[in-house]
């Protein structure tokens, strides 16, 4: 009667960190990443509309929070993540997207710059909506 003999089942080993040797996977977590950011900057905008609510003396502390040091590097940190992610997402669509012009497909170079000029639009008129001075009430009016 033949033995038989076991074999050791191949188990490869890999690293945590292997995702940081190839630049797209590093990329992509890093992407990934930023929706935290971009999650917790919507929780931040959320609490300061709850401690609004809760008076001017609250909402002067929550100020003086936010402007504080350490929330301010945290600011720039989620600027920068949501532009990473905005922009991987621009970068993005072309691939995905057909866009035709004059029956040909339109490069992918062409959908980013429009898309970015339209983010960079869109963006003007939401700080020019909410920098804008308030109409003037006029005289006898409510």
């Amino acid at each position: 009667m033949a033995t038989e003999t076991a074999r050791k089942p191949y188990v490869r080993h890999r690293s945590a960190m292997w995702w940081t040797k190839n630049p797209r996977y590093f990329l992509f977590q890093i992407r990934e990443l930023s929706a935290v950011f971009v999650a917790l900057y919507a929780f931040l905008v959320l609490y300061q509309l709850w401690v609004l609510r809760q008076g001017a003396e609250s909402y002067r502390a929550f100020l003086d929070l936010w402007f504080s040091g350490p929330m301010v590097l945290l600011g720039l940190a989620i600027l920068g993540f949501t532009v990473l992610h905005a922009v991987t997402w621009f970068l993005l669509t072309p691939k995905v997207l057909a866009a035709r012009l004059a029956r040909s497909p339109a490069s992918s170079a062409l959908v980013f710059v429009v898309m970015l000029a339209v983010w960079i639009a869109v963006s003007y008129v939401v700080v020019a909506f909410l920098y804008a001075p308030p109409a003037p009430v006029p005289p006898g009016g409510h």
